[in-house]
């Protein structure tokens, strides 16, 4: 399977030092190779990253602390269950 965010991982390794210094404590959304928006919490990073992006995929992770393994699916975080349909 592709890497998803293989894009955002690399930008935030080439990036990462000066990404943590500019916004310590902070959730960065991250499309493609550009800081789409600085936050307080994980949870208003998705927000504004479902109203952007709507169906992603992005990133939001914490500068302190990245998990570049974490995707964000739109509708999960939104709180819409998944239904399989058989």
């Amino acid at each position: 399977m592709a890497d998803l965010l293989a894009v955002e991982k690399a930008f935030w390794e080439e990036r990462r030092e000066d990404l943590a210094r500019e916004h310590p404590g902070k959730f960065l959304l991250i499309k493609g190779a550009k800081v789409h928006g600085v936050f307080d919490s994980h949870d208003a990073g998705v927000t504004a990253g479902v109203a952007k992006f709507g169906r992603g995929p992005f990133w939001v992770c914490n500068v302190d602390n990245p998990d570049p393994d974490t995707l964000v699916i739109p509708a999960l975080a939104a709180g819409v269950p998944l239904v399989a349909h058989l």
